[in-house]
Formats: C-alpha cells, sequence, structure tokens
C-alpha cells in the first residue's frame, strides 16, 4: 500500500534503505498482513519481507518474502556514507544498538514524518475497513442499550466483557480496551472498568473495533435513573458542542484551529475538558494528525475523532466522540443517536 511512494521519497532523499521491525505498523501498513514476527526492508528497487516458520508464507505484490535472520543484514551493503531509514518511534534501544554494530558508520535518519504523511490521507480499501468497524462499533452500541434496559449487566466490568465480546462475535477485535465509567469514575477520561455496580449517574461508554486491521473509536454517555436540570444541561451543551465542532470541520484549515473552536463553544466548562479535542486513527488508535500540532492541517481522506468531553472531579464526566471522514466535507461514519438516554434505576 502507496509502497512505490514510499520508495520514490527514498530515491529523493538518498537513503539507501529503510528498515521497520515488529511491531511496527508499517510493516502492517506496506503488505496489508499480520505477523507473529517480521522486518521489512525497502530501498528504492526492492522490497524484502523476512518473517518466521511461524507464519504462512504469503504472497505479496511487490515484496519479496524470505525466512526472518537469514542474512537480512546483507541486503543492505555496510557503507560508511550511507543513510539507513528507521521509524524511531516504533523502534527499541536493542534493535537500534544492533543496527550501529551492523552497519558502522552509516547514518540513520527518521522516516516517521513521511511514513505517516502516507499513512495519513486513508485509501478507498483502508475506508472501507474503517467504516465495516464503525458498523460494528454501531451495532454493539445497540445491544448494550438492550441490555442495559433489561438490567442484565451489573458492574463496569459487565458491561466491558460484553462489550468485547458482542465486537468479537462479529468478527472483529475491541480497537483499544473499552472503558466503562459510571458515576465519579467517569470524570476520569480513562478509567478503568471495575467492579463497580451500575447505579445512578451518568454512565460513559468509550470502545471501538479493529477490523481487518483498521480501527473505530466512538464514546456515548447514557444517564442511568433520574437527570437533574443542571446535568442536563451539562449534557446538552456538550452535545451542541460536538456538533457545532463537526460543522466546523469543513470551513477549518487545521485541527488545532478545531480545537479551539471547541474550546471556545464549551464557555467556562472549558476548564473541565482536559484532553484534545481528537485524534487521528486507522491502524492505530490514536495516530496521526494530531491535534495539538498547530501545522495539522485538515486534508482530503483523512479519518480522525472529534470527542469533547468535561469531567467534574468525584462527581461525574461526560464524553461524545465520533469517528470522522474529511473528503472535502466531514463525514461521521459512527452513526448511533446522541440524544439522552436514560435508563431506569433498577428499584
Amino acid at each position: 500500500m502507496k509502497l512505490r511512494e514510499f520508495q520514490k521519497y527514498l530515491k529523493k532523499q538518498k537513503i539507501m534503505g529503510a528498515i521497520f521491525v515488529h511491531p511496527d505498523p508499517t510493516i502492517r501498513y506496506f503488505t496489508q498482513k499480520e505477523f507473529s514476527n517480521a522486518l521489512l526492508v525497502v530501498t528504492s528497487r526492492k522490497a524484502i519481507l523476512f518473517i518466521t516458520a511461524l507464519d504462512k508464507k504469503p504472497s505479496i505484490p511487490g515484496i519479496e518474502v524470505k525466512e526472518l535472520l537469514k542474512e537480512w543484514e546483507k541486503i543492505l551493503p555496510s557503507q560508511r556514507t550511507s543513510k539507513i531509514g528507521i521509524h524511531k518511534k516504533e523502534i527499541s534501544v536493542h534493535f537500534s544498538d544492533k543496527l550501529h554494530k551492523t552497519f558502522k558508520g552509516a547514518k540513520f535518519v527518521d522516516v516517521s514524518s513521511f511514513v505517516y504523511t502516507l499513512r495519513q490521507q486513508k485509501t478507498p480499501k483502508e475506508i472501507i475497513a474503517i467504516r465495516h468497524a464503525c458498523a460494528i462499533t454501531d451495532a454493539v452500541f445497540r445491544e448494550v442499550i438492550t441490555e442495559l434496559k433489561k438490567r442484565t449487566l451489573r458492574t463496569e466490568r459487565d458491561v466491558a466483557l460484553f462489550i468485547d465480546t458482542q465486537i468479537r462475535k462479529k468478527g472483529a477485535e475491541p480497537a483499544f480496551p473499552s472503558i466503562v465509567a459510571i458515576g465519579k469514575n467517569a470524570a476520569i477520561p480513562h478509567h478503568t472498568p471495575s467492579t463497580t455496580p451500575i447505579t445512578k449517574g451518568f454512565l460513559l461508554l468509550d470502545f471501538g473495533a479493529r477490523y481487518n486491521g483498521y480501527c473505530s473509536d466512538m464514546s456515548r454517555t447514557v444517564f442511568i435513573g433520574t437527570i437533574t436540570h443542571i446535568e442536563k444541561k451539562h449534557y446538552q451543551q456538550l452535545l451542541c458542542c460536538q456538533e457545532k465542532s463537526i460543522n466546523h470541520i469543513d470551513t477549518c484549515a487545521t485541527f488545532h484551529e478545531l480545537d479551539t473552536f471547541a474550546r471556545n463553544e464549551l464557555n467556562t466548562n472549558a476548564q473541565y475538558f482536559v484532553h484534545s479535542l481528537g485524534h487521528g486513527l486507522g491502524l492505530e488508535i490514536h495516530e496521526p494528525p494530531v491535534y495539538s500540532d498547530k501545522h495539522a492541517k485538515i486534508n482530503k481522506n483523512m479519518v480522525f475523532t472529534v470527542e469533547p468531553g468535561i469531567y467534574f472531579p468525584q462527581k461525574y464526566g461526560l464524553r461524545i466522540e465520533d469517528t470522522i471522514i474529511f473528503t472535502g466535507k466531514a463525514h461521521i461514519l459512527t452513526t448511533s443517536p446522541k440524544r439522552l438516554i436514560c435508563i431506569p434505576c433498577k428499584k
């Protein structure tokens, strides 16, 4: 996937070759395959994938496949003037030391920026996978609400286990550890589901599916019991902020600008908005574009989230999140209802 573009980049930058080592998702990106262990060497003219006997040898257009550790070091000649590309963020200290010993005198350059530039703009095949992951996420949300109304899920862990099980039943994997938080636990954005009973209060659900390697991400906040006026006001303010932010995407140049817009919409409650407005997603649940980067532009075929949240310490928290694709216009891929759902408490 976009391998030729990367090879042209290597040639232009006069980089002899680039090395990617498991579990770097770049290997999955270029091969569109999952491996238990692998190493990928890419030059301007060829690409060679080294795998172990634990994986079935695949047929991949444009990539030669060989057994791992069988003289992979000899693919790139050791020259003192050579430039070798690495994905600095994804390489371990141990393997970095091995590279420096193997290619003494070579200059190692980080190719991460260009790799992420390629990955940010999704291909039709990637978009299909992400859309399917989002459809699974929507289906599981409907099932969760049904079970909550039937009162069959008693604790946060029960809900999280149900979510993960239903995702797997639909042919996918959880994209990340599902977040389920009730009451004051929801004031912690990345709360780990516990044995806390599902009783009165806001219930925050944040989960996603990984289908064919690609992720979805969605958050919904429902209310258990009878909601107060101020609680309903906070929810409506957050929903209004999220919807306005999505509508504002088409007129924004950068993600930083969009983030600033959302904070202004929250007014005085912006102080309780403790994370960025969203993140890019694809092979990884968090990947570029990055909202805090003032230069990160909103470009065609990017997939990202919009997820404002407000968190009142020791009281409750709320978050509403959707997966978005920008095709020249913003389109919401997660379509679960965002109107406030109130579920009666168990008597």
